[in-house]
């Protein structure tokens, strides 16, 4: 094969633009083969926001590497990719809103989340301004996603994901506090979008579909939609010609790739339609800025929590895999959230693990964060599970250099405050992946007591590429910037 391929094609066709995933065959032909033909895997960032905090038994009770640390029982779900992260305890926040670094922030619920990728108080950003509606400083994933390491490399700046589907409570500030957590200025907030289908679309098209801010989507969705046809339907020729120029091992990568395209199209079609989402006749954008006091509170007969988690779990994985974005954000609830688990089951925590109990979940803030701990252990621990089951996918999607995506992203799963005691300090925190990037592995680190800012930072300097930036958040104890040594290296 004489022709020179890039390295991502893009099979196109009437409002559908799908990137493939690195192929073999789509390395450049040079005359020197090895090392000059293969590009560096992209970096890549996915923010995961774990609404309310996490139990008292997230933390690991050892610390160390290797043998010497064990999961906890609500972390034991990553047992698989154990060796591939790292659990770092004692983060606080608190500094960003205390000039003596104290815990306390009340409000919490509507307070905390908004400083949760900034480490500045929104409240003080709002006082600023003149008091405006809602405001907050740029958030970290907005930084990377204008910063030059990222900047014009994909067809999507950055993505904003989510599952929340009930209006959760704001606790008398700025909703935009805690149903947001992506900020691209200071007073625009970059809400998310929980339709699967709106989400796919964005991925498969490069555009924001018109039918995620409440109109009917663009004509050719229309149509499809309507015709119950897939994306594929309308880059078949392109596909086909492309197929023709692989080596038999990609023309079955390929295959598989279309495969599983189709069957999370189909999945998020579904899911859409059974949250009155874009696939609906009658659009209704089941998002922030929609829903209300009637939208799903829990599983219903055509919702599934479950089955939106996992087909949200496919479209990022569908992202980071063809390039379509490197830097994502997915906030698995909306802080305080009213959303009820019952469809999670009760289990019982001992200091090594859990069994399963009889019952099911309450109400994710009332009867779990303040209800039993078993309970609101259940619940973390059901989250967490579904992004471990993110990660494994990630991990199974092989990069070019025979790294996968995982070692190539680095997933910060962590939350906004302790726990049920509303505290800003011993913040549940976790990095996954990474690896290839140059994140330790396999350890549970004890901080004793370190700015949430300084881990952000740490990921900018060190693996990112944007050693230029300087400054970030605010520390209101005059604490200057530090790297986390712990963390990297």
């Amino acid at each position: 094969m004489n022709r020179l391929l890039s390295r991502r094609l893009v099979l196109r066709g009437a409002g559908v633009a799908l990137t493939l995933p690195w192929l073999e065959s789509l390395l450049l032909r040079c005359q020197t083969a090895s090392a000059q033909s293969v590009a560096a895997a992209p970096k890549r960032y996915l923010a995961v926001f774990l609404p309310n905090g996490a139990s008292e038994n997230w933390k690991p009770a050892a610390v160390g590497g290797g043998g010497a640390w064990e999961l906890s029982p609500v972390l034991d779900v990553f047992g698989a990719l154990k060796a591939k992260m790292q659990v770092l305890s004692n983060f606080e926040n608190g500094s960003a809103f205390n000039a003596d670094g104290g815990a306390g922030v009340e409000p919490s619920h509507g307070r905390q989340p908004g400083a949760f990728l900034t480490c500045v108080d929104p409240d003080a950003i709002r006082k600023e301004l003149g008091n405006v509606g809602e405001a907050n400083e740029i958030s970290l994933d907005q930084l990377m996603a204008a910063h030059a390491a990222f900047k014009g490399k994909t067809a999507i700046p950055s993505l904003q994901v989510g599952l929340s589907t009930v209006e959760s409570y704001c606790d008398g500030k700025p909703c935009s506090n805690s149903r947001s957590i992506s900020w691209s200025g200071k007073t625009t907030p970059m809400y998310k979008m929980v339709d699967p289908l709106a989400v796919f679309n964005k991925l498969t098209g490069g555009i924001e579909p018109r039918g995620n801010d409440g109109t009917p989507p663009d004509a050719e969705t229309q149509k499809r939609l309507a015709r119950n046809r897939s994306i594929l339907d309308a880059v078949l020729e392109n596909a086909s010609r492309t197929r023709a120029k692989l080596g038999s091992a990609d023309k079955m990568r390929m295959d598989e790739f279309l495969s599983s395209v189709r069957e999370v199209e189909t999945r998020a079609t579904g899911a859409s339609m059974g949250m009155g989402g874009l696939a609906c006749a009658a659009i209704q954008k089941p998002s922030m800025a929609a829903v209300g006091p009637n939208a799903f509170r829990q599983n219903t007969a055509t919702y599934d929590k479950g089955t939106h988690a996992d087909v949200m779990n496919d479209l990022i994985v569908l992202a980071l895999q063809c390039d379509a974005t490197r830097i994502i954000t997915h906030m698995l609830e909306d802080e305080r959230s009213e959303f009820t688990y019952d469809h999670v089951k009760m289990r019982e925590f001992t200091a090594t693990g859990s069994t399963e109990a009889n019952g099911t979940c309450p109400e994710y803030h009332g009867g779990g964060q303040h209800g039993s701990q078993s309970a609101f252990a259940s619940i973390t621990r059901w989250n967490a599970s579904k992004v471990a089951e993110l990660a494994a996918k990630l991990d199974r999607v092989q990069e070019a250099n025979g790294t996968s995506v995982l070692d190539n992203t680095v997933i910060f799963f962590a939350g906004a405050m302790h726990g049920s005691n509303h505290a800003c300090h011993q913040l549940p925190v976790a990095l996954v992946g990474g690896g290839a990037l140059g994140l330790r592995q396999d350890q549970h680190a004890d901080l004793v007591k370190r700015p949430l800012r300084d881990l952000h930072y740490t990921l900018m300097q060190k693996v990112f590429d944007m050693q230029d930036v300087t400054q970030f958040g605010r520390n209101l104890t005059g604490a200057p910037l530090a790297v986390v040594s712990d963390a990297v290296g």
